[in-house]
């Protein structure tokens, strides 16, 4: 197939003057992510009906253009299972593309499996065969291979048309409305940013420390996203997860005592004072300071029981809507939801399973079997 490449400012803010002009686009992105906290891009492909583009990044100063055609609202822009792609576009230019439909949900909504991949798509709608060999590549390495960049081309030249013919089959079932809507819920799970002084929660196995190493905890993993996030390094470059917690359950008062729970050479070597520095200060805390003990969702009175009623329900509502139960609820969010209904961990606004079109679906029918487990 015929691509252009967009290397410089200006080749890049004529592409963007032309394409304004489309009612939609397909969007796809190029990135790595090895030892990064994040993507780092190497390619932005985009298809108007016409033209084909693939954007380099690297020698491109001047995104303004870009940024403006994300956000101009006459252009629709598809992805497919876009939700990685979402975090790209708003760690390079601070934006979301709007407005945004993601294929993989459409098709979703249209009877397909909930993590149906490009290359199947494209073989159902069209027949042919993509070879995905170059998924695996170096996409900051130059220069590119033609393999490469033509891999590359094929994921918006054939999603553009596949995704015209996704929003009929999603309009004729009845789900388009909660296509657009599961879309939208996508975006906002990609803006929520932990906040520092939250990340000890999401550390595996914190409900098994006492208060004053749950401080800790508290601490270390505040500073190590920070740092990850101030050298744009992988949390676990910076400590690994099971050495973070080992730190907190073992309180240790010096470098030696770190080497003996297990932390590696690079570790103490780069961290082990700032480590010590954070036990010393959580040893040195009031009680009145310390944090509540956490709870695990899994040995809550009643989990069990109501985790299977809730999937029982969720199986009950896919067959009367006909949707797939793996889309109506996922583990993730009945837990989620079971966390919320426990008060067990905080979080922003109602679950999931009570929002939007999952909701209306849902709501009234959870509220009542959750009467049944008490707070």
């Amino acid at each position: 197939m015929n691509y252009q490449m967009i290397t410089t400012n200006d080749e890049l803010a004529s592409l963007c003057e032309v394409t304004c002009d489309f009612p939609a686009i397909a969007l796809d992105t190029e990135f790595v992510r090895t030892r990064t906290y994040y993507p780092q891009l190497g390619l932005i492909q985009m298809y108007d009906g016409k033209h084909v583009s693939l954007i380099d990044p690297l020698g491109i100063t001047d995104w303004t253009p870009m940024r403006d055609l994300l956000l101009d609202t006459a252009v629709t822009k598809y992805l497919h299972a876009g939700s990685e792609d979402l975090e790209v576009f708003l760690n390079t230019f601070g934006i979301m593309p709007q407005p945004l439909i993601d294929t993989q949900i459409l098709a979703a909504f249209s009877g397909r499996p909930l993590s149906w991949g490009f290359a199947a798509m494209v073989e159902e709608y069209t027949g042919l065969t993509l070879d995905k060999s170059e998924s695996r590549t170096d996409w900051l390495a130059r220069p590119l291979t033609a393999r490469q960049l033509e891999y590359a081309a094929a994921d918006v030249f054939y999603l553009l048309p596949i995704a015209g013919q996704l929003m009929k089959e999603a309009e004729a079932s009845g789900w388009l409305a909660a296509a657009l809507d599961e879309c939208r819920m996508t975006q906002q799970r990609r803006q929520e940013v932990v906040d520092p002084k939250e990340a000890w929660r999401d550390i595996s196995n914190a409900w098994q420390l006492r208060t004053r190493q749950l401080a800790c905890l508290q601490l270390l993993a505040d500073w190590r996203l920070r740092k990850a996030r101030e050298r744009d390094l992988a949390v676990n470059f910076v400590v690994r997860e099971e050495h973070l917690w080992a730190v907190a359950r073992y309180m240790p008062g010096s470098l030696g005592e770190l080497d003996s729970i297990g932390l590696s050479g690079s570790e103490i070597r780069f961290h082990g004072k700032t480590l010590l520095a954070l036990v010393a200060k959580a040893q040195e805390l009031p009680e009145d300071a310390l944090p509540e003990p956490l709870l695990n969702l899994m040995d809550m009175p009643g989990y069990r029981k109501a985790f299977k009623d809730i999937k029982a329900l969720v199986q009950a509502v896919a067959t009367e809507s006909k949707l797939s139960a793996e889309l109506l609820a996922s583990r993730r969010q009945i837990n989620q939801l079971l966390n919320w209904h426990w008060k067990l961990k905080p979080q922003n606004g109602v679950p999931e399973m009570m929002a939007g079109w999952r909701g209306e679906l849902m709501a009234d029918r959870l509220n009542t079997l959750l009467e049944g487990y008490p707070r």
